[in-house]
């Protein structure tokens, strides 16, 4: 760059930072090329991550991070989104991408579709909340060798598209390190210099996206209203499954450290922000889109493993320390101990509940009317019970009396014949049998109706080898080339072909509590030539649960193969709804006669913590929740979701790394070993959306937590919510610090599709509060009455708000911006004498 008069372009923010923390003087070069215009800082994100499977906030959170150290860094603002590589985009990026204050998106991804050619390159990407922004789809890769033939190709192709003649065109080396070589830049230099049969021009990204944008106009801009599906690397929806598990653990723990934090904060703890953005930073790194998607060699999942370990200790930590604070405020007094139940969740739930037996070994549990609650014994040297409508983002207390635990009936029940299994409860009726281990029938009460058609949870292997033949639309690059990253279990020579594991080695009742009932079945499968595998499946039912739960257990040793389970449903629907990030999409069977071809290549789709299948009269549904998946395909009425598969690592790309070759036939193959997972059955008498399937989701992936107190007087009462929302359509995801003051930020999205007005209760009175877009940055003041603040999100939207809350006015510790000062303690809604912190 100091030779040759060329602008370069780079995204990452992580990059950048590693260049500060080891090489300064090299970064000190890059701030005087980015200040003379000459280095073009692109995409704004922390890595450019994958664009399905991270969850809505950590896309935030990549906007939010990666904006940030920019503009402290360089004062540079990104306007835009650069996802070159990434393979597939969900429908809800345009709204994310606006309200992190970004005006364009680049991708050249969609050349790589394998059915149908994708038939735009520019175009108005629009979310579903109506929010829209200009994508450029480039006419070629994003590591051009600046060849004239090329150039003059995709001129033509653009003006024949478009109408318009100006080109925008990436050269490097593109993967793998290589950067720009001199002779490309040479080469461009001939275009810049007239001696070619085109013009060229150095220039960024930037600059071109707002002067094609004035020579198409409004009209000249068609409109996508869809998710960019990627119709090529749909293995990367389930490849690395560790990786994938670890990172939705990782999100729903950093996002109840935070607002577990925050409530500690409020109560004059100090905020851990440093360590909570460290956290979040090692996550969105291993959102990159080739370690999340698993499609990286062996040592990036170690280095990755290593992250994971630091995030979960450090969100662990945190969610400790937040709730012991708060235990200690909380008026235990009383007989025995007091346990107390913390729901990091934005409404108020019931659900089963885990404590060390030995913490309370010789008592009993009672509700706060000193009724004994129901408890079993279970494996692990735990104690369970059911935990009752506890309050949102709060707590409630139950009591730990001296006294032996008497049984008490509950509406769960089991029966044994010689054929079957059957556990009950007051909404459900579920049968297994014992021949196949598989439950054949799930009988929901409200309704009357069965929920199968044929027995589910059928675990299905299937032969999942490369075969060549299968090319870009746009390239001859072969799909066989990519093992870790595509599917080819349609592709097989003679047929799909598949094991039904139906067989079990055993079948046994294994917990028949009051409060939970538990049946497991085992089977094995056995590839020729590899070491034996084992499935573990438990069919779940809990005292007062609408669900029916399943826990996985598999230690895996194929090759080539991948496992799903299957779920026949008793409900007719051409369509099937997957949440995505920040929302959800419903998607044609790609079976159905009226399926497009662009719909038949959804044959793998991607799908987060729920997938709903609902009939098309809206009377009945259901909803698969899961913990860690996401990869699903739906026809026919049958549902089923993607567990595992073996794939070979990418081996081939190890020698630009300089790394030796692998030598061990066993780490040739990816996701050998043991894996878990667990997703449950959630049948509704209504559409998704009444049926409040989101936050059934959430309840299933964010556990609620225990902490054992002694007995003490304290400032808070028995239960408490701090913060809850209102109408039920609306998910609260983030309660936290603000990055550039005390004050509180709030974030949350609309799941039903209507426009809302948002009504949030928060612990104390608010001093005023603002609308802000992703990056915290003010835009409107909300209304405030009290301790209530109330906005307005459009039917599938996303909104953020900015709290001060009120300062003080009499001695003591508050829920205040000026934490650690003396501040009145607020205790609205509360019955009793006002108390004073000491």
């Amino acid at each position: 760059m100091d030779r040759l008069p060329f602008t370069f372009c780079q995204s990452s923010a992580q990059y950048y930072k590693w260049l500060e923390e080891e090489h300064p003087e090299t970064f000190e070069r890059v701030r005087r090329k980015v200040k003379e215009g000459r280095w073009e800082i692109v995409g704004g994100t922390w890595v450019e991550p994958d664009g399905n499977m991270p969850s809505g906030e950590s896309f935030v959170r990549q906007f939010l991070y990666g904006k940030r150290y920019f503009m402290e860094k360089f004062g540079v603002d990104v306007k835009v989104a650069w996802f070159p590589d990434s393979f597939g985009y969900a429908w809800t990026l345009p709204q994310i991408m606006r309200k992190s204050g970004m005006e364009y998106f680049l991708t050249q991804k969609m050349l790589w579709n394998d059915t149908t050619a994708f038939p735009y390159y520019f175009f108005r990407w629009t979310a579903p909340d109506g929010s829209s922004i200009l994508a450029h789809e480039m006419v070629g890769a994003y590591d051009e060798k600046v060849a004239e033939p090329r150039v003059l190709e995709q001129l033509k192709l653009l003006k024949a598209r478009h109408k318009i003649d100006d080109l925008l065109m990436l050269f490097g080396e593109g993967d793998h390190g290589g950067g720009v070589s001199e002779d490309m830049v040479e080469r461009a230099l001939e275009f810049v210099e007239g001696k070619k049969s085109v013009e060229g021009a150095f220039t960024t990204s930037a600059d071109y996206l707002k002067a094609a944008t004035k020579r198409l106009g409004r009209k000249g801009i068609p409109e996508v209203d869809d998710e960019l599906y990627f119709q090529f690397h749909r293995g990367t929806y389930t490849t690395q499954a560790r990786t994938k598990r670890n990172n939705r653990k990782a999100e729903c723990l950093l996002e109840a450290a935070e607002k577990f934090a925050t409530v500690a904060h409020l109560r004059g703890r100090p905020y851990p922000s440093a360590e909570l953005s460290e956290a979040w930073q090692k996550l969105l790194l291993n959102q990159f889109h080739d370690v999340l998607p698993g499609s990286s060699i062996p040592e990036v999942y170690r280095d990755s493993q290593k992250d994971f370990d630091s995030i979960f200790r450090t969100a662990d930590r945190v969610i400790s320390a937040s709730l012991a604070a708060v235990a200690r405020e909380v008026d235990t007094s009383g007989a025995g101990k007091s346990v107390l139940v913390f729901n990091p969740l934005s409404w108020s739930r019931s659900g089963v509940v885990e404590v060390p037996a030995g913490s309370i070994e010789g008592f009993a549990i009672v509700d706060a009317s000193g009724r004994p609650v129901p408890l079993q014994a279970v494996d692990g040297g735990k104690v369970i019970f059911t935990a009752e409508d506890v309050p949102s983002i709060g707590y409630r207390e139950y009591r730990a009396v001296p006294a032996r635990p008497r049984p008490r009936r509950t509406s769960l029940t089991c029966a044994e014949t010689r054929r079957e299994i059957r556990l009950e409860n007051r909404f459900l009726a579920v049968s297994v049998d014992k021949g196949t281990g598989l439950v054949k029938s799930i009988f929901e009460k409200r309704s009357r109706r069965e929920v199968l058609q044929s027995p589910g949870g059928l675990i299905q292997v299937f032969e999942d080898s490369p075969v060549r033949g299968r090319a870009c639309v746009n390239s001859r690059i072969d799909a066989a080339v990519f093992d870790a990253w595509e599917v080819f279990i349609y592709q097989q020579e003679g047929g799909v072909k598949s094991v039904d594991l139906d067989r079990p080695a055993e079948v046994e009742l294994v917990e028949r509590g009051p409060v939970r009932a538990r049946v497991r079945a085992r089977y094995g499968y056995t590839q020729e030539g590899r070491p034996g595998s084992t499935f573990t499946q438990d069919v779940i039912l809990c005292d007062e649960s609408s669900l029916v739960e399943f826990r996985l257990e598999a230690d895996w040793h194929t090759e080539h193969r991948l496992a799903k389970v299957a779920f026949p449903l008793a409900v007719h629907s051409d369509f099937t709804t997957y949440e995505i990030p920040y929302g959800s999409i419903t998607r044609r069977n790609p079976l159905s006669p009226k399926a497009t071809l662009e719909e038949r290549a959804k044959y793998e789709a991607p799908g987060q913590k729920w997938v709903d299948h609902t009939a098309e009269d809206g009377s009945f549904g259901v909803s698969l929740l899961n913990d860690c998946k996401y990869g699903f395909d739906a026809g026919n009425d049958v549902v089923r979701m993607t567990l595992l598969r073996s794939a070979g690592y990418p081996f081939r790309l190890r020698a630009g790394f300089g790394l030796p070759p692998i030598t061990d036939p066993e780490g040739e193959v990816t996701d050998q070993g043991e894996h878990s997972a667990a997703y449950a059955l959630y049948p509704h008498t209504a559409g998704f959306r009444e049926a409040l399937t989101a936050r059934r989701a959430y309840e299933f992936n964010c556990p609620m937590h225990v902490v054992t107190e002694p007995s003490h007087g304290g400032l808070l009462p028995k239960a408490r919510s701090f913060i809850s929302a209102e109408p039920e359509s609306v998910v609260i995801t983030v309660a936290k610090k603000a990055e550039d003051s005390d004050g509180l930020v709030l974030r949350f999205f609309e799941t039903s599709g209507k426009k809302a007005v948002v009504k949030i209760n928060l612990p104390g009175p608010a001093e005023r509060a603002t609308e802000t877009d992703l990056l915290e940055r003010g835009a409107a003041k909300a209304r405030v009455a009290g301790a209530r603040v109330e906005t307005r999100v459009p039917g599938n939207g996303v909104g953020t708000l900015w709290v001060e809350m009120r300062r003080a006015r009499r001695p003591g510790r508050d829920f205040a911006s000026n934490v650690g000062a003396p501040t009145y303690e607020w205790m609205e809604g509360i019955t009793g004498p006002v108390g004073f912190a000491p």
